[in-house]
């Protein structure tokens, strides 16, 4: 179990944030919502930093 949430945490909720972020910044754009397109362009900045830590931390083997 405690695998399985640290898969979950480590590896997919980056993709799922760059992923969401994409959906919202291409959405944010095509309805001239430009909050809504910031909002995306954060979500992706999330998820990379999100996915460099946890990469960094299992680099050290600390994760």
């Amino acid at each position: 179990m405690k695998s399985a949430i640290r898969f979950i945490i480590g590896l997919l909720m980056p993709i799922i944030l760059i992923g969401s972020g994409g959906a919202m910044f291409g959405w944010g754009l095509e309805n001239d919502w430009d909050y809504i397109a910031w909002a995306g362009i954060g979500l992706i900045g999330a998820g990379i930093i999100w996915g460099l830590v946890v990469w960094l931390l299992v680099d050290l083997r600390t994760w």
